[in-house]
Protein backbone atom coordinates (compact mmCIF):
# COMPACT_ATOMS: atom_id res chain seq x y z
CA UNK A 1 0.00 0.00 0.00
CA UNK A 2 1.35 3.40 -0.99
CA UNK A 3 -0.61 5.91 1.09
CA UNK A 4 -4.05 6.41 2.58
CA UNK A 5 -5.41 9.94 2.31
CA UNK A 6 -8.06 10.90 4.86
CA UNK A 7 -10.27 13.81 3.80
CA UNK A 8 -11.72 15.55 6.86
CA UNK A 9 -9.11 14.28 9.31
CA UNK A 10 -9.99 16.76 12.08
CA UNK A 11 -13.61 15.67 12.42
CA UNK A 12 -15.00 13.05 14.79
CA UNK A 13 -14.55 10.16 12.38
CA UNK A 14 -11.38 11.56 10.83
CA UNK A 15 -9.62 11.61 14.19
CA UNK A 16 -10.55 7.98 14.82
CA UNK A 17 -9.37 6.97 11.35
CA UNK A 18 -5.97 8.55 11.95
CA UNK A 19 -5.69 6.87 15.36
CA UNK A 20 -6.68 3.37 14.22
CA UNK A 21 -4.85 3.30 10.89
CA UNK A 22 -1.67 4.83 12.33
CA UNK A 23 -1.32 1.94 14.75
CA UNK A 24 -0.09 -0.13 11.79
CA UNK A 25 3.33 1.16 10.81
CA UNK A 26 2.98 -0.44 7.38
CA UNK A 27 0.12 1.93 6.51
CA UNK A 28 1.32 5.46 5.64
CA UNK A 29 -1.49 7.89 6.54
CA UNK A 30 -1.75 11.38 5.05
CA UNK A 31 -4.31 13.84 6.38
CA UNK A 32 -6.24 16.70 4.78
CA UNK A 33 -8.46 19.24 6.55
CA UNK A 34 -9.05 22.97 6.80
CA UNK A 35 -6.50 23.12 9.61
CA UNK A 36 -4.23 20.90 11.70
CA UNK A 37 -3.47 18.37 8.95
CA UNK A 38 -0.65 17.49 6.58
CA UNK A 39 -2.54 19.35 3.83
CA UNK A 40 -4.68 22.32 4.90
CA UNK A 41 -7.11 23.86 2.40
CA UNK A 42 -10.76 24.39 1.51
CA UNK A 43 -12.04 21.15 -0.02
CA UNK A 44 -14.34 23.15 -2.28
CA UNK A 45 -11.30 24.72 -3.97
CA UNK A 46 -10.97 22.34 -6.88
CA UNK A 47 -7.44 23.41 -7.78
CA UNK A 48 -6.17 22.75 -4.27
CA UNK A 49 -8.07 19.46 -4.10
CA UNK A 50 -6.57 18.23 -7.37
CA UNK A 51 -3.05 19.34 -6.42
CA UNK A 52 -3.32 17.58 -3.06
CA UNK A 53 -4.45 14.24 -4.46
CA UNK A 54 -2.09 14.30 -7.43
CA UNK A 55 0.94 15.16 -5.30
CA UNK A 56 0.16 12.43 -2.75
CA UNK A 57 -0.84 9.83 -5.38
CA UNK A 58 -2.61 7.74 -2.72
CA UNK A 59 -3.56 4.10 -2.93
CA UNK A 60 -6.76 4.75 -0.93
CA UNK A 61 -8.83 7.88 -0.28
CA UNK A 62 -11.37 7.95 2.57
CA UNK A 63 -13.88 10.80 2.62
CA UNK A 64 -14.95 11.64 6.17
CA UNK A 65 -15.92 15.24 5.40
CA UNK A 66 -19.58 16.22 5.60
CA UNK A 67 -22.08 18.71 6.95
CA UNK A 68 -24.14 16.60 9.35
CA UNK A 69 -26.22 19.26 11.11
CA UNK A 70 -29.79 18.93 9.86
CA UNK A 71 -30.51 22.59 10.58
CA UNK A 72 -27.34 23.76 8.81
CA UNK A 73 -28.25 21.72 5.74
CA UNK A 74 -31.73 23.31 5.67
CA UNK A 75 -30.56 26.88 6.15
CA UNK A 76 -27.46 26.57 3.92
CA UNK A 77 -28.68 24.11 1.30
CA UNK A 78 -26.16 25.34 -1.28
CA UNK A 79 -23.25 24.67 1.04
CA UNK A 80 -24.71 21.30 2.03
CA UNK A 81 -24.92 20.35 -1.66
CA UNK A 82 -21.33 21.47 -2.24
CA UNK A 83 -19.93 19.43 0.67
CA UNK A 84 -22.24 16.42 0.82
CA UNK A 85 -22.85 15.96 -2.91
CA UNK A 86 -20.31 17.67 -5.16
CA UNK A 87 -17.24 16.93 -3.04
CA UNK A 88 -17.68 13.13 -2.90
CA UNK A 89 -18.55 13.13 -6.59
CA UNK A 90 -15.38 15.02 -7.43
CA UNK A 91 -13.28 12.80 -5.19
CA UNK A 92 -14.69 9.69 -6.87
CA UNK A 93 -13.85 11.18 -10.27
CA UNK A 94 -10.26 12.02 -9.26
CA UNK A 95 -9.76 8.59 -7.68
CA UNK A 96 -11.04 6.95 -10.86
CA UNK A 97 -8.55 8.93 -12.94
CA UNK A 98 -5.66 7.92 -10.66
CA UNK A 99 -6.80 4.34 -10.22
CA UNK A 100 -7.07 4.48 -6.43
CA UNK A 101 -9.69 2.95 -4.15
CA UNK A 102 -12.27 5.39 -2.74
CA UNK A 103 -14.32 4.95 0.43
CA UNK A 104 -17.14 7.43 0.97
CA UNK A 105 -18.85 7.67 4.35
CA UNK A 106 -22.56 8.24 3.84
CA UNK A 107 -25.52 8.13 6.25
CA UNK A 108 -28.43 6.04 7.51
CA UNK A 109 -30.90 8.93 7.50
CA UNK A 110 -33.15 7.30 4.89
CA UNK A 111 -35.85 5.27 6.66
CA UNK A 112 -39.11 6.16 8.38
CA UNK A 113 -41.95 4.74 10.44
CA UNK A 114 -40.85 1.11 10.77
CA UNK A 115 -39.42 1.28 14.29
CA UNK A 116 -36.56 -1.14 14.94
CA UNK A 117 -36.44 -2.74 11.50
CA UNK A 118 -32.96 -3.60 10.20
CA UNK A 119 -32.76 -2.11 6.72
CA UNK A 120 -30.86 -3.78 3.90
CA UNK A 121 -28.68 -1.83 1.49
CA UNK A 122 -31.34 -2.47 -1.17
CA UNK A 123 -34.36 -1.28 0.84
CA UNK A 124 -36.39 1.66 -0.41
CA UNK A 125 -35.31 4.99 1.04
CA UNK A 126 -37.27 8.10 2.01
CA UNK A 127 -35.84 11.61 1.70
CA UNK A 128 -37.18 13.89 4.43
CA UNK A 129 -34.71 16.79 4.53
CA UNK A 130 -31.78 18.47 2.81
CA UNK A 131 -29.24 16.44 4.75
CA UNK A 132 -30.64 13.17 3.44
CA UNK A 133 -31.12 14.59 -0.06
CA UNK A 134 -27.56 15.88 -0.39
CA UNK A 135 -26.04 12.72 1.09
CA UNK A 136 -28.06 10.50 -1.24
CA UNK A 137 -27.14 12.56 -4.29
CA UNK A 138 -23.53 12.24 -3.19
CA UNK A 139 -23.95 8.47 -3.21
CA UNK A 140 -25.31 8.64 -6.75
CA UNK A 141 -22.28 10.56 -8.02
CA UNK A 142 -19.85 8.23 -6.29
CA UNK A 143 -21.61 5.21 -7.78
CA UNK A 144 -20.89 6.47 -11.31
CA UNK A 145 -17.31 5.20 -10.99
CA UNK A 146 -15.73 1.82 -10.24
CA UNK A 147 -13.41 1.02 -7.32
CA UNK A 148 -15.66 2.86 -4.87
CA UNK A 149 -17.29 1.81 -1.60
CA UNK A 150 -20.23 3.71 -0.08
CA UNK A 151 -20.60 3.13 3.66
CA UNK A 152 -23.96 3.72 5.32
CA UNK A 153 -23.56 4.07 9.06
CA UNK A 154 -24.52 5.83 12.27
CA UNK A 155 -21.50 6.73 14.37
CA UNK A 156 -20.99 8.07 17.88
CA UNK A 157 -17.66 9.23 19.21
CA UNK A 158 -15.42 11.92 20.63
CA UNK A 159 -14.17 15.03 18.83
CA UNK A 160 -12.37 16.68 21.79
CA UNK A 161 -13.57 20.17 20.89
CA UNK A 162 -15.33 21.81 23.81
CA UNK A 163 -16.97 24.38 21.52
CA UNK A 164 -18.53 21.70 19.30
CA UNK A 165 -19.39 18.67 21.44
CA UNK A 166 -20.56 15.54 19.69
CA UNK A 167 -23.78 13.76 20.64
CA UNK A 168 -21.75 11.42 22.85
CA UNK A 169 -19.89 14.30 24.51
CA UNK A 170 -23.18 16.15 25.05
CA UNK A 171 -24.56 13.08 26.85
CA UNK A 172 -21.51 12.84 29.11
CA UNK A 173 -21.69 16.56 29.91
CA UNK A 174 -25.35 16.18 30.89
CA UNK A 175 -24.51 13.19 33.11
CA UNK A 176 -21.72 15.10 34.85
CA UNK A 177 -23.86 18.19 35.41
CA UNK A 178 -26.90 16.17 36.50
CA UNK A 179 -28.99 17.94 33.88
CA UNK A 180 -32.44 16.69 32.99
CA UNK A 181 -32.37 15.13 29.53
CA UNK A 182 -35.11 14.53 26.97
CA UNK A 183 -34.79 10.96 25.70
CA UNK A 184 -36.63 9.88 22.57
CA UNK A 185 -38.28 6.48 22.61
CA UNK A 186 -39.45 6.70 18.98
CA UNK A 187 -36.07 7.31 17.28
CA UNK A 188 -34.16 4.15 16.40
CA UNK A 189 -30.54 3.73 15.31
CA UNK A 190 -27.87 1.04 15.18
CA UNK A 191 -25.07 3.31 16.35
CA UNK A 192 -21.48 2.08 16.24
CA UNK A 193 -18.49 3.64 18.00
CA UNK A 194 -16.14 5.46 15.62
CA UNK A 195 -13.11 3.33 16.53
CA UNK A 196 -15.11 0.16 15.83
CA UNK A 197 -16.11 1.44 12.41
CA UNK A 198 -12.48 2.31 11.63
CA UNK A 199 -11.32 -1.19 12.52
CA UNK A 200 -13.84 -2.63 10.06
CA UNK A 201 -12.74 -0.17 7.37
CA UNK A 202 -9.11 -1.19 7.92
CA UNK A 203 -10.05 -4.84 7.40
CA UNK A 204 -11.98 -3.97 4.25
CA UNK A 205 -8.81 -2.53 2.70
CA UNK A 206 -7.62 -6.10 2.25
CA UNK A 207 -10.58 -7.08 0.05
CA UNK A 208 -11.75 -3.74 -1.34
CA UNK A 209 -15.43 -4.42 -2.05
CA UNK A 210 -17.46 -2.06 -4.21
CA UNK A 211 -21.00 -0.72 -4.01
CA UNK A 212 -22.98 0.05 -0.84
CA UNK A 213 -22.48 -1.61 2.53
CA UNK A 214 -24.00 -1.00 5.98
CA UNK A 215 -21.49 -0.85 8.83
CA UNK A 216 -23.23 -0.49 12.17
CA UNK A 217 -24.02 -2.12 15.47
CA UNK A 218 -25.88 -5.41 15.27
CA UNK A 219 -28.36 -3.96 17.79
CA UNK A 220 -31.11 -1.52 16.85
CA UNK A 221 -32.07 0.56 19.88
CA UNK A 222 -34.00 3.74 20.50
CA UNK A 223 -32.21 6.78 21.91
CA UNK A 224 -33.74 6.27 25.34
CA UNK A 225 -32.28 2.77 25.66
CA UNK A 226 -28.89 3.85 24.25
CA UNK A 227 -28.47 6.79 26.63
CA UNK A 228 -29.67 4.85 29.66
CA UNK A 229 -27.20 2.05 28.89
CA UNK A 230 -24.43 4.63 28.45
CA UNK A 231 -25.25 6.36 31.75
CA UNK A 232 -25.39 3.09 33.66
CA UNK A 233 -21.98 2.03 32.31
CA UNK A 234 -20.23 5.36 32.80
CA UNK A 235 -21.91 6.79 35.90
CA UNK A 236 -23.47 3.70 37.46
CA UNK A 237 -26.94 5.24 37.56
CA UNK A 238 -29.71 6.62 35.40
CA UNK A 239 -29.68 10.33 34.50
CA UNK A 240 -32.56 12.63 35.25
CA UNK A 241 -34.77 12.51 32.17
CA UNK A 242 -38.16 12.81 30.58
CA UNK A 243 -39.50 11.04 27.51
CA UNK A 244 -39.85 12.97 24.25
CA UNK A 245 -41.12 12.17 20.77
CA UNK A 246 -38.83 12.96 17.87
CA UNK A 247 -41.79 13.11 15.49
CA UNK A 248 -43.27 15.94 17.55
CA UNK A 249 -40.19 18.13 17.19
CA UNK A 250 -40.72 21.32 15.24
CA UNK A 251 -38.37 22.40 12.49
CA UNK A 252 -36.54 19.98 10.24
CA UNK A 253 -38.44 16.77 9.35
CA UNK A 254 -36.47 13.72 10.44
CA UNK A 255 -36.18 10.08 9.54
CA UNK A 256 -36.87 8.04 12.67
CA UNK A 257 -36.15 4.36 11.92
CA UNK A 258 -32.45 4.22 11.06
CA UNK A 259 -31.65 0.62 11.93
CA UNK A 260 -29.26 -1.12 9.51
CA UNK A 261 -28.93 -4.78 8.60
CA UNK A 262 -25.27 -5.77 8.92
CA UNK A 263 -25.37 -9.27 7.43
CA UNK A 264 -23.54 -8.15 4.26
CA UNK A 265 -20.57 -6.62 6.10
CA UNK A 266 -20.39 -9.60 8.46
CA UNK A 267 -20.15 -11.92 5.45
CA UNK A 268 -17.43 -9.74 3.91
CA UNK A 269 -15.15 -9.53 6.96
CA UNK A 270 -16.04 -12.88 8.54
CA UNK A 271 -16.98 -11.66 12.03
CA UNK A 272 -19.90 -10.18 13.92
CA UNK A 273 -20.52 -6.47 14.27
CA UNK A 274 -20.55 -5.18 17.86
CA UNK A 275 -23.84 -5.24 19.74
CA UNK A 276 -25.05 -2.42 21.98
CA UNK A 277 -23.21 -3.80 25.01
CA UNK A 278 -19.89 -3.89 23.13
CA UNK A 279 -20.42 -0.38 21.71
CA UNK A 280 -21.00 1.02 25.20
CA UNK A 281 -18.07 -0.97 26.63
CA UNK A 282 -15.60 0.48 24.11
CA UNK A 283 -16.93 3.99 24.63
CA UNK A 284 -16.34 3.63 28.39
CA UNK A 285 -12.75 2.47 27.85
CA UNK A 286 -11.91 5.69 26.04
CA UNK A 287 -13.94 7.70 28.54
CA UNK A 288 -11.64 6.44 31.30
CA UNK A 289 -8.51 6.83 29.22
CA UNK A 290 -9.26 10.45 28.33
CA UNK A 291 -10.28 11.36 31.88
CA UNK A 292 -13.64 12.97 31.10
Amino acid sequence: MKKILIIGSQGMLGQSLVKILSRDSSIPVVTAARYGADYNFDFLDDTSLCECIESINPDVVINAAAIVSLQHCESESGMAYAVNTKLPGRLAELCHELGCYFIHISTDHYYCHDWDKKHLETDKITIRNEYARTKYLGEQLVALHAQNLIVRTNIVGYRNNSLKPTFLEWCIQAFNRDEEMTLFDDFYTSSIYTDQLCIVLKDLLQIRPEGIVNIASSTVSNKEDFILALAKKIKGKEPRYKIGKVNQLLGVPRADSLGLDVSKIEDLVGYRMPDLEKVIYDIELDYKRMGY
